[in-house]
């Protein structure tokens, strides 16, 4: 690039930087023709995260309550088997229609269940991120809705089919209750919609009210119950995932819990809630990409059929945005044994090679060639329904980041290479790995090292970034502190020694002639099972949010890059920090001041794709 192309370049980001900070959220837009090569995993689809993807809330619902009071009914009791009067447990016997709306409730005398009513929970457990204010409920139908806990009926602002809720911004959740519905006219359609718009003048900019619009000089404020039923997505979650190369649906599908074998069990987009057992429905995942610009990457699920795939592929083409690539999935982590969904890949493999286990192969072996093959022949069923446009498809594999033998045998698939008539890494167009750093740290065998920095002035935080960056608080590089006392930590820190990783799935990719990527990565500070150590959370949480993890992150891209790494796909979008994790780039959806989303930015919004034709 000479000199005045580089002036240029400069100009116009800086002009979009200028641009973007005039509207919370919007994207910051690279130079025409050049494109992002960060991706981003979406937040799971539970009423328990604090993100706001859609305009109507109900569709990110608990599911189904069935519950009774006994004061007024004197058959609510005698329980067993975990149920109660919260959740009686009865959902197979409610009257629903196809949609899963509730037809009907049972009578006050009726002997054959317990419950009277049906209940729904919103934002319980998401760290109180909602927006407090007034929501307006929609519904269609005859009956009587109740809300309880921190939402509260507005009497005088509501009519019938349109409740007003004054919701405030505590810890509880909203408490929907059907507790009577006309069989002939039963309610169904209820959209809940937050406080809030866009302005007259700026139809794509979220205002969180009139005042907004006033200060920006774009007009008055549209409410959201203005809008068409068919605009889905909550514009401030539209403008902060522009840029994204991909985004990534593994959690929306539900991927790693997720039982599906045939494609009438899969969720659909009239479904009255989309947080049941399978996920979100693929219509959803498919407009959000197109409606931000990105590539969807989407997991399908362990064990699913052959006709699923070919359905899949067909809805895939019929779905996928002018310009867009699907970047397609067989389940996730097919080598992590946390998850069930492994044992029954290890079961097939052993049940397909029963010759090889009589001669001492391991099903755990044998599993790797397993998971190519299907991974291979699933890519060759959805590639065919594009038909002359099967270029439109990307198939990944897999890998573990810190094994490459795994990421090797899945491609070079040795016990099904005959079967398949070529390796597996022959039909694939990538391996995919998540080269986490610092996850050794949860191990128990270490905490008595760690506990001594509890009674440091600053609670440990400087140890922990030795051993995550190797280097202290002046950025003088130091041997981190568990150096020695685990085969894990290494010289140069946690984030340095991912780079080993990286390198050698790097190799493996390049013996196949695909790239290498990353679906998952960032920190990795958690608490094992049975772990109770309060502190420690408390360490690792205040550790995310110290703006040296920031530093930590731009070091694990530097490294990705220097090593030949293509899309990297962060981990994940907005998570609340527990014992399991604090998972989130950030950790509300209205704020952007979180220390890895900071680090990320430059990823997204002003580095282009880093790798030989990635902008086109």
């Amino acid at each position: 690039m000479n000199r005045t192309s580089l002036t240029s370049h400069v100009l116009r980001a800086a002009t979009a930087l200028c641009v973007a900070a005039l509207v919370p959220g919007i994207s910051q837009a690279l130079p025409q023709g050049e494109k992002s090569g960060a991706g981003m995993n979406l937040s799971g689809w539970d009423y328990w995260v604090p993100d706001m993807p859609l305009i109507d809330q109900f569709k990110r619902s608990s599911g189904w309550l069935t519950q009774c009071y006994y004061p007024t009914n004197p058959t609510c009791k005698d329980f067993g088997n975990g149920a109660g009067s919260w959740d009686t447990l009865e959902q197979a016997k409610m009257n629903v229609d196809e949609n899963g709306w509730v037809k009907s409730l049972p009578d006050a005398n009726d002997s054959n269940v317990k419950y009277r009513y049906v209940s729904t929970v919103l934002f319980a457990g998401n760290g109180h991120a909602q927006p407090s204010g007034k929501y307006t409920v929609l519904y269609q139908g005859k009956g009587t809705i109740e809300y309880g806990m921190i939402g509260s009926k507005v009497v005088s602002e509501s009519t019938p089919g349109r409740d007003i809720v004054q919701v405030s911004g505590a810890d509880g959740g909203l408490l929907i209750s059907i507790k009577a519905t006309d069989p002939a006219d039963y309610i169904r359609n209820i959209r809940v919609l937050p406080p809030g718009g866009v302005c007259s003048n700026a139809q794509n900019d979220y205002a969180a009210a009139e005042s907004d619009c006033t200060a920006r000089g774009t007009g008055t404020l549209v409410p959201f119950e203005k809008f068409s039923a068919n605009r889905w997505w909550h514009p401030y979650y539209v403008s902060e995932l522009k840029g994204y190369r991909t985004l990534r649906f593994m959690d929306w599908g539900k991927t790693n819990s997720n039982k599906m074998v045939n494609w009438i069990e899969r969720p659909k987009r009239h479904d009255a809630m989309w947080a049941g057992p399978n996920g979100v429905p693929f219509e959803a995942m498919f407009d959000l990409a197109n409606t931000v610009g990105a590539d969807p990457w989407i997991n399908l699920g362990t064990f699913v059929n052959d006709d699923y795939a070919a359905r899949f592929g067909r809805r895939a083409k019929e779905r996928l945005g002018v310009g867009r690539t699907l970047i397609l999935e067989y389940s996730n982590e097919p080598w992590n044994y946390a998850f069930s969904n492994s044992h029954w890949m290890k079961d097939q493999a052993a049940a397909k090679w029963p010759d090889q286990i009589a001669k001492g192969q391991s099903a755990y072996t044998l599993q790797n060639s397993w998971y190519g093959l299907r991974s291979a022949q699933i890519c060759q069923i959805v590639k065919a329904q594009f038909g002359a446009e099967a270029n439109r498809v990307k198939c990944v594999t897999n890998g573990q980041a810190a094994n490459s033998w795994i990421s090797n045998e899945q491609l070079d698939c040795p016990f099904a290479a005959a079967e398949l008539g070529r390796s597996c890494g022959s039909v694939m167009n990538g391996v995919a790995i998540a080269p986490y750093f610092a996850g050794y740290m949860a191990d128990m065998s270490i905490r008595p090292t760690i506990t001594t920095w509890y009674s440091q002035p600053d609670g440990g935080l400087n140890k922990m970034f030795e051993e995550i960056l190797g280097e202290d608080a002046n950025g003088n590089k130091v041997t981190p502190p568990l150096y020695g006392k685990t085969i894990e930590s290494k010289l140069g820190g946690a984030v340095e020694a991912t780079k080993a990783w990286v390198t050698a799935n790097k190799a493996v990719a390049a013996k196949f002639g695909i790239p290498l990527m990353a679906y998952e990565g960032g920190q990795h500070l958690t608490m094992g099972g049975g772990d109770n150590d309060q502190k420690w959370l408390a360490l690792f949480i205040a550790a995310n949010r110290d703006p040296r993890m920031g530093k930590a992150y731009s070091k694990m891209m530097d490294t990705w890059l220097a090593s030949g790494g293509e899309t990297f796909t962060f981990y994940s979008h907005i998570a609340t920090p527990t014992q399991w994790g604090a998972w989130g780039m950030k950790e509300t959806q209205f704020t952007n001041s979180g220390v890895k989303w900071q680090a990320m930015l430059p990823y997204r919004d002003t580095k282009a794709c880093w790798w030989t034709g990635c902008s086109n």
